[in-house]
């Protein structure tokens, strides 16, 4: 990967720049606001963002030769999402990781040991990022939370 491509896709782990960052959308959300599900929606904010650590981590795992196995369901990658405060610090510690990942040319130029070029891994999981960020603001929005307090992507 080419370092303006790779410093594009590591931008992508934290949200942009072409919309609001994690950060910035989860920004001033109580551990109450973040586990409500709002009507004829499926998840909260708390469920999507435990499910988005969750890959993150086993990205990580994966990156540092430690991969736990593919879960045999989905449904084992939307973990509980436990205390609020915790799990919005993981999610944004870990997309910092992985934003240095995404930069380093000696990684995204290599396979992993089932042959899959590390470069493409690490676009996959930066699009399923930013997938479940725009939830997070369809869910804050139905529950009259958006935009936060330090502003929203909207001029």
């Amino acid at each position: 990967m080419s370092d303006p491509a790779a410093r594009a896709v590591g931008n992508l782990f934290r949200g942009g720049p072409a919309n609001v960052s994690w950060d910035a959308a989860l920004g001033g959300l109580s551990a109450g606001d973040a586990a409500r599900v709002p009507a004829g929606l499926p998840h909260s904010v708390a469920q999507i963002v435990a499910h988005v650590q969750f890959w993150q981590s086993w990205l990580l795992d994966a990156a540092t030769g430690t991969a736990r196995p593919w879960p045999e369901h989905a449904a084992a990658g939307w973990p509980d999402p436990g205390e609020w405060a915790t799990l919005r610090r993981d999610l944004l510690g870990a997309q910092a990781r992985l934003r240095d990942l995404a930069r380093d040319p000696d990684l995204a130029s290599t396979s992993t040991p089932q042959g899959q070029p590390w470069g493409v891994i690490l676009v996959n999981f930066a699009g399923h990022g930013v997938y479940h960020l725009g939830q997070v603001v369809s869910i804050r929005q139905a529950l009259g939370l958006w935009p936060p307090p330090g502003g929203g992507d909207t001029w």
